[in-house]
């Protein structure tokens, strides 16, 4: 895997027009030993929702090995996702990343694409 994606709450913003219960900071790192240039981000919704997929920020960014590059988005941009597991940073060549979660968080993560919700969740 060349990027890693992770996801984390925006941190205090306190120079920001919008709260932060509202933000969520994504990062691409790239981990590899060659240049990947990022061309966007984006959420995978589920097939019910005939959504699919969406565009949430257009990037022209090359990440260097080892470097990285983070996105501030609104929840309301992204239509109140339910799960942030479902963004992907998308590179170049088309290649999707999504962030790395624990083989059931996988599972679970597949479930919700294919059926719009998992079993046994609330």
């Amino acid at each position: 895997m060349a990027v890693k994606v992770t996801w984390t709450r925006a941190p205090s913003c306190m120079d920001q027009e919008v709260a932060c219960k509202t933000r969520v900071r994504v990062t691409v790192t790239n981990t590899e030993k060659t240049a990947v240039k990022i061309c966007e981000l984006g959420a995978r919704y589920p097939r019910r929702n005939r959504v699919g997929i969406i565009t949430l920020e257009t990037w022209e960014v090359v990440l260097e090995p080892k470097t990285e590059a983070s996105a501030y988005l609104d929840i309301h941009q992204m239509r109140s996702l339910p799960r942030y597991d479902i963004i992907f940073a998308k590179s170049d060549n088309g290649r999707k990343y999504y962030p790395d979660v624990p083989f059931f968080s996988r599972i679970k993560r597949f479930l919700w694409w294919q059926l719009g919700f998992c079993p046994g969740e609330n």
